[in-house]
């Protein structure tokens, strides 16, 4: 399984989630909880920018697997693809 790491740093704390595929939903319920439960630094705009660094990561990872199931595509870039 593929690990997948974000990394934040704040006001001197640093913030190391690690996650699989398939669990980004459960990642996102993590940094809410900490942001609700207000014992971290964190606020809505930290939870904000991992969950969306967790959307690129599941898209690029969604991204790739279509390009490499293609009929004839090779493992790069797809000139369907955006």
């Amino acid at each position: 399984m593929q690990v997948r790491v974000l990394h934040l740093v704040k006001d001197g704390h640093s913030y190391v989630f690690r996650y699989g595929p398939g669990q980004e939903d459960r990642i996102v319920d993590e940094i809410v909880a900490l942001v609700e439960e207000g014992e971290t630094n964190l606020d809505w705009m930290d939870a904000a920018n991992l969950s969306y660094q967790v959307v690129q990561h599941a898209a690029e990872e969604c991204s790739h697997k279509f390009r490499t199931q293609l009929p004839g595509a090779k493992d790069g870039p797809c000139p369907r693809c955006p």
